[in-house]
Parts: structure tokens; sequence; C-alpha cells
């Protein structure tokens, strides 16, 4: 069976953008257009669909830890600032990106709370990346026969 370890993470992630675009819960907010995604970043998204891929990241993100808070997803999605002259310095990512995104998946069903654990995948939200993990897999093959690993 074809899991999200077996496939190439961008390849999932741009699967499961379409698949959400296609889901009615999951529904860009109306200040989706002019937000940063951090505090690191000077401009908001360029793409038109950031709304979905940051959702689907999300979602491949917490079947690859099999668990994991708004913390911890908001230093995954952080960055480092710049400060001028001043050295680098890491900060977060948006929680209120992270925290919609989480509700509108937790509404679809894909995801739930756990105490203690943070957010987990629901059955449905593991065979929903499952499935469409098989379905990269049958299109990387189509595109390269030769290959073995996937």
């Amino acid at each position: 069976m074809t899991t999200a370890y077996d496939v190439p993470a961008k390849d999932l992630i741009d699967a499961l953008t379409k698949k959400l675009q296609k889901e009615k819960d999951i529904v860009p907010p109306e200040w989706s257009d002019y937000v940063r995604t951090s505090i690191s970043r000077e401009n908001p998204p360029e793409k038109k669909d950031w709304w979905y891929r940051r959702c689907a990241s999300i979602l491949r993100k917490i079947y690859i830890n099999n668990g994991i808070g708004t913390e911890r997803l908001r230093s995954e999605y952080g960055g480092k600032q710049d400060r001028g002259s001043k050295p680098y310095k890491a900060r977060s990512g948006s929680g209120s990106i992270i925290r919609n995104a989480l509700h509108q998946l937790e509404k679809a069903g894909f995801v739930t709370k756990l105490r203690g654990k943070g957010r987990v995948l629901t059955s449905k939200g593991r065979s929903f990346l499952d499935n469409t993990a098989y379905e990269v897999t049958k299109n990387l093959k189509d595109y390269y026969p030769d290959l073995k690993k996937y």
C-alpha cells in the first residue's frame, strides 16, 4: 500500500491542493488576500491558491509527525527575519493562518484534536492522504516507467 512516505512531498502537496480546492469546507478567509504568512515575510503570497497549498502542507506534516501542535507548526512555517545590519533572527509563522486552516480541516473531518498530542489525522484524513499518494504514484509511473522506488 502506498503512503505519504513513499512519494515526493512536492508531488503529493500539488495533488492534495487540487483535491482540497474541491472541498466545500476549505475556503480561504476574506483576509487571506492581504495577510503575510510570517513576521519574517515582507509581502503576502503571490499565488492565488496558497491557502489550499498551506492546508495540504499542514495535512502532510500532521501525517508525517503523527500529531503536531500549533506552536510546532508555527516554527515549521517561520523563517529568518532580516533586521538590517543586525544578525538574522528566527521568527515564527502566522498562528492565525495555521489555526484557521486547522479549524477548516477539522470541519472537513480530516483532523481532530487529541489531548497532549495536538492535532492528529482521523481515519478519513489518513485514507484521503493514502489514496492521493497512490494516485501520485500511478502518475509518476506513467512518466517514469523504469522508476522502481515509486
